[in-house]
């Protein structure tokens, strides 16, 4: 909508003459009368605190009294006692006193079974009081003050009536033997009036009160107006065990209450709507030592009186003021208006987008400073707009000079790629990003399904990480892509764009395969070896008595029967080694995996490895020696061999970009390996300075370190585990990383592996 210059100018007169005077009612009114409410609000917190406090020494009180009557050396006789025992009736006569001289409603004593021994009046001895919460807290050791809760037995009501269902509660406490074993439970009926009182002795203004809430959001004392609430139909009899704490306008409990029950400690100095419907100001503090709730409350419009009256009077000044600042400067702006009207055609030159435009006006006045406003405007618009071009060409060169493919999409199925940097168009076979922008992405796929689950995984997780799928080139050469992808929503939550990063890690996939197979090749050479199985006499000149092929064969010899009667010691190298087995087994049985420097029939000498187990008669006489060997020369020839394909491995490892690491299962463990991109990453110019250096030292928060080592004794592995660490020389980055335990044949955890990478840029 078109406005004259001239309304235009008197319009910011009016405004800039009661600049002053709005910022007063703007800045200087809210404070004060944010003042005043932070002065209400603390003054009702501090009823609450102070309601809390007493209800807490209420209930100290009444435990304590509990306990005072478990302790008296007679009481122990009323876990057995009967009505036909001498002390029944002293007892009996003890209770009514305890009742009367502290207000109680009643006293009981039960055995440990939880049936009522000895009580006043108004309890039932025999009753079964099992099932209670205060009879099981209590026979666990506990002193404990029950829910308020409807009576099972008729209580005098307010009108010294006698009426089922009032509102009572308990307090127990164990009672003990002199060994302190429990056999009973003492139970006080506490009169819920007392604490009505108390809650009621409190009054905040005229609207204002303070009440208790159980954890189902019922109030379990009365209210200062229960009068009024039985008028409008809230309470028929009491408001404790009667009133839920609902707001009327949405049936669910009030929002005071929803946070006590939650067992927060708090308050509300916006409002909210109270069980009658009105808009109070509220402080709750929650006891988790009773599950109940003390919350105090009082009407917004009381509570804020003072600070709504200060608006009033406010408001009603600057109406005064501004009548006459409008008139003056309604002739003011007549006056002014038209040079400024000159300023109009230089300003939509401006507005259309031709920045070098300026204003020719010399004026020593407003105008003129206008005037001077304008070009200085239009001269800084100018320079904004060409660093924003100059920024944004820095951006594209950076995301050009990364290794890895950074990349946008549509988020569809058929979605086409918006944007992707050189690298990532490099690895899609292209010569140029503008080559890419444009096609389907899920072209790239050898699978097109893989797209369709990438975009329903990011529909429904919202991110995927380290997601892998083979892809293809330009030219149809396929290659493994690991990606990282994110969805991009806009404020309604609707997909807008993909956008994500790629790394061709073919050759990681390749050096994964060798291992494999490295590892499989190694595997049917060990289940090709044949174990030799033999029995011999116990003694060190004991003969073979038996022995398979296997072990015939790999001795030297054709058959079994050649071996069966020659000396054992014979096939060793040194003949004590026989002397140590002897000994060894007749000492302990067993001997497991032995390694001896054997020889074969022809003289040549090899390695062997045997268990062997000492075979004893009834009366514990050694009758003989089984056993199991196995020539390892081969294996010791392997080992070597498998030495120098570990140092070739260690190798490929070190060429990878991800930090590759093992170090002890401890806490305070070390690093025991380390290959050579984990230690660039932690600074360090060598992997042989990071071995023996404590790993906690890395993390900048030493706690993480005992949450990896927690999480692997209980789950074993830890995937995509984040933290803040450090580097040698204390530079902070993000590290990612996934971690396993290795245990030994025993469960016993023997070292932590681990990948990790540096993805502070990511």
């Amino acid at each position: 909508m078109y406005i004259s210059i001239k309304n235009r100018l008197i319009f910011l007169l009016i405004v800039f003459t009661l600049l002053p005077f709005v910022l007063l009612r703007i800045i200087a009114y809210p404070r004060v009368q944010a003042d005043l409410q932070e002065v209400l609000i603390r003054n009702l917190d501090g009823v609450g605190h102070k309601q809390a406090e007493l209800v807490t020494s209420w209930v100290q009180e009444r435990m304590k009294n509990a306990r005072v009557i478990a302790n008296n050396p007679l009481m122990v006789k009323c876990a057995k006692i009967t009505k036909e025992d001498k002390d029944f009736a002293d007892i009996v006569q003890y209770l009514e006193v305890v009742k009367d001289e502290y207000g109680y409603k009643g006293v009981l004593v039960s055995n440990d079974k939880g049936l009522v021994t000895v009580a006043t009046a108004e309890e039932g001895i025999g009753t079964d009081i099992s099932q209670m919460d205060y009879f099981r807290e209590a026979l666990q050791g506990n002193t404990f003050i029950s829910n308020v809760f409807p009576s099972e037995i008729p209580l005098a009501n307010e009108l010294g009536e006698k009426e089922l269902g009032m509102p009572t509660m308990f307090v127990s406490t164990p009672l003990k033997d002199r060994d302190g074993v429990v056999v009973g439970v003492v139970a006080i009926r506490v009169d819920e009036k007392t604490l009505n009182d108390l809650m009621l002795s409190l009054h905040l203004g005229k609207t204002g009160e303070t009440y208790l809430v159980n954890k189902d959001g019922y109030m379990i004392t009365e209210s200062r107006f229960a009068a009024h609430l039985k008028e409008m139909g809230l309470v028929k009899k009491r408001c404790a065990l009667e009133l839920k704490l609902v707001n009327p306008e949405t049936g669910e409990l009030t929002s005071g209450v929803q946070q006590c029950i939650a067992g927060n400690s708090g308050f509300d100095a916006k409002g909210y709507k109270d069980y009658s419907g009105l808009t109070v100001l509220g402080v709750w503090r929650w006891l988790p030592e009773f599950n109940w709730g003390v919350i105090a409350e009082i009407d917004r419009d009381e509570g804020y009186g003072a600070a709504y009256n200060l608006n009033y009077i406010v408001s009603s000044v600057l109406l005064v003021i501004a009548f006459p600042i409008v008139i003056v400067a309604y002739i003011i702006g007549r006056k002014t208006s038209t040079p400024i009207i000159k300023l109009t055609e230089v300003t939509k030159k401006m507005a259309s987008g031709d920045l070098s435009q300026r204003v020719d006006i010399k004026r020593e006045d407003e105008i003129g400073e206008l005037a001077n406003s304008f070009n200085v405007m239009a001269k800084s618009l100018d320079e904004k707009t060409r660093e924003v071009v100059e920024s944004e060409k820095r951006y594209r060169e950076l995301f050009n000079s990364i290794k890895e493919g950074i990349y946008q999409s549509e988020p569809g199925v058929e979605g086409v790629f918006t944007f992707i940097n050189k690298s990532g168009a490099e690895i899609l076979g292209y010569s140029s990003p503008e080559e890419v922008i444009g096609t389907k992405v899920k072209n790239i796929y050898v699978d097109p399904e893989d797209r369709r689950r990438l975009c329903e995984k990011l529909e429904k997780d919202g991110v995927w990480r380290e997601f892998v799928s083979l892809c293809k080139r330009k030219n149809g050469e396929s290659f493994y892509a690991e990606r990282t992808s994110n969805m991009l929503r806009d404020e309604k939550g609707s997909p807008v764009a993909i956008y994500g990063v790629l790394r061709d890690i073919s050759e990681r996939k390749k050096a994964e395969q060798e291992i494999t197979e490295s590892e499989k090749r190694y595997r049917l050479l060990f289940d090709s070896l044949k174990e030799g199985v033999y029995q011999s006499e116990p003694e060190v000149d004991g003969t073979f008595i038996w022995i398979n092929r296997a072990g015939a064969e790999v001795l030297g010899y054709k058959s079994p029967e050649e071996v069966i009667g020659m000396k054992v010691k014979d096939i060793y190298v040194n003949p004590d080694d026989r002397i140590k087995v002897v000994e060894k087994l007749s000492k302990e049985g067993v001997w497991k995996g032995f390694v001896s420097f054997c020889k074969r029939k022809n003289g040549e000498r090899f390695y062997m490895e045997r268990t062997s187990n000492m075979i004893a008669d009834e009366k514990g006489k050694p009758v003989r020696v089984d056993g199991i060997f196995r020539d390892i020369t081969e294996r010791k020839k392997l080992e070597e061999e498998l030495q120098e394909s570990e140092r070739h491995h260690r190798q490929l490892l070190n060429s990878l970009r991800e930090g590759i690491y093992q170090c002890e299962p401890t806490e305070d463990g070390v690093f025991t390996w380390i290959n050579q991109s984990g230690a660039e990453i932690l600074g360090y110019g060598s992997p042989e300075e990071v071995i023996g250096t404590r790993v906690k030292d890395v993390y900048v928060n030493p706690d993480d370190r005992k949450e990896l080592v927690e999480k692997l004794e209980k789950e074993g592995v830890w995937r995509d585990f984040t933290s803040y660490c450090k580097r040698k020389n204390g530079e902070r980055f993000i590290s990612e990383r996934t971690c396993n335990l290795v245990r030994d044949e025993n469960g016993k955890a023997v070292r932590i592996e681990g990948v990790f990478r540096d993805i502070t840029e990511r």
